[in-house]
């Protein structure tokens, strides 16, 4: 998980945009039931994200650009 490139999506803490593309960098578990997801933004900056705030790029939302 730590590495993957992530899209924000439905963001309501950070103040970043929806769309934006970052890179997680830490996670960190709060108890048994919640994890701070940590995305290192355009800009430099670590931003604390929860779970449901963005989304891992995989193979399968690549443009395919194989034409």
């Amino acid at each position: 998980m730590v590495g993957d490139l992530v899209v924000l999506n439905d963001c309501q803490t950070s103040g970043y945009e929806d769309g934006m593309i970052g890179l997680l960098v830490k996670v960190e578990p709060l108890g048994a039931l919640y994890t701070i997801y940590w995305i290192l933004m355009p800009d430099g900056v670590e931003v604390p994200m929860w779970d449901s705030e963005f989304e891992v790029l995989n193979e399968s939302r690549r443009p395919d650009n194989r034409s």
